[in-house]
């Protein structure tokens, strides 16, 4: 279900252009019956940027997120929307997938009564706008009578009829099926940058998260393991915690030697200085691909093979005994117990120490 926090609107704002607020959270903390659920976590989010947040279940994040609303207090440490705390502070909107909708009202009312208490000159014609942009064509029907994804259409459409300054979203848009929620997902991020709403937004979906973000946060066990761009994250695959929350990643034997690392009979160079010696090296499975039998590689056997749209996933068992995660093309379907041979991409490899 879908709960809405409203935000003090400003009817001299102008929607379009950048006003978002500034975030802050120093040295927070918090606890539950006991147990840490944050700890220690310090970020700085400038006006209208956008940042997401993603991490295994139990992480933090809607905890950082309710912290960011309002809706809990930090037990130790400040939670600072432009430069204020406490109840000092501005509000910040919120769209979640928690709480139930009221059971009556029309869904397009709600949205005129928030545009036009926002100050909008022209309510009716806002409404009918941000409903396009949200795809929602249930507008006229009861707000308890639409389906859960086009709750969530409404929910996000209400809150910015009241023209946000910052706003969080809290897997906002999970009930969408995909196609529509990659629609749905890119016009928001229009209208938030347009705006420049600052924009906190947590979801399950990886992909998601390294789509929307000018900054992506990766949490685990209540902190902050990375941050940075999306790119530069992800490329972060020598960090367990933060590669398993990313994607699927590999770890092969390799024998570093000065600027190079030798694995499977092939020479890549290093993304980063490492010690001389035995290492593992860590692939996605975008870094492995298939190639003849008579190439640079080594013979494997496939264990598994998932058709993924797009592409297809395979898991396969080489010679030395690694356990190996590959994409490739969809058409290609390997059976189980396939042989093949795979090699490395020519790209800079990431390495570890051994143990």
């Amino acid at each position: 279900m879908v709960a809405i926090v409203p935000v003090d609107p400003s009817s001299s704002a102008d929607a379009r252009r950048p006003s978002g607020w500034t975030i802050s959270l120093r040295a927070v903390s918090r606890d539950r019956a006991g147990t840490a659920i944050l700890r220690d976590v310090d970020l700085e989010i400038d006006a209208g940027r956008i940042v997401a947040f993603v991490g295994p279940s139990g992480c933090g994040a809607s905890t950082l997120l309710r912290l960011v609303t309002g809706a809990e207090r930090p037990d130790s440490g400040r939670v600072e929307i432009e430069g204020r705390t406490g109840p000092a502070a501005p509000r910040v909107a919120e769209v979640s997938d928690r709480a139930p909708v009221a059971r009556f009202g029309r869904a397009r009312a709600a949205i005129v009564a928030a545009s036009r208490h926002a100050g909008v000159a022209d309510p009716a014609g806002e409404t009918e706008r941000l409903c396009a942009l949200m795809g929602l064509g249930a507008a006229d029907r009861n707000v308890h009578r639409l389906s859960h994804g086009d709750r969530q259409r409404w929910a996000i459409a209400r809150v910015l009829a009241t023209r946000p300054r910052a706003l969080v979203l809290d897997d906002a848009l999970a009930a969408l099926h995909t196609t529509a929620r990659a629609q749905t997902r890119d016009a928001l991020i229009r209208e938030l940058r347009e705006r420049g709403v600052t924009t906190l937004w947590a979801t399950r979906d990886t992909a998601e998260a390294a789509a929307v973000a000018d900054e992506l946060v990766v949490m685990d066990a209540g902190r902050i393991v990375a941050a940075g761009g999306p790119d530069e994250v992800y490329a972060r695959v020598a960090d367990a915690a933060v590669a398993e929350v990313l994607g699927p990643v590999s770890a092969v034997p390799g024998i570093v030697e000065g600027a190079v690392v030798e694995v499977w009979g092939q020479e890549l160079p290093l993304a980063e200085a490492a010690h001389d010696g035995h290492c593992e090296v860590v692939v996605r499975p975008e870094q492995v691909v298939l190639v003849a039998p008579d190439s640079p590689g080594t013979d494997a056997v496939v264990e598994e093979s998932t058709f993924l749209g797009s592409v297809r996933r395979s898991t396969v068992r080489t010679t030395d005994g690694s356990r190996v995660v590959i994409e490739h093309a969809p058409e290609l379907k390997l059976e189980d117990r396939a042989a093949v041979r795979i090699a490395l991409a020519p790209v800079p490899a990431t390495v570890r120490p051994i143990g």
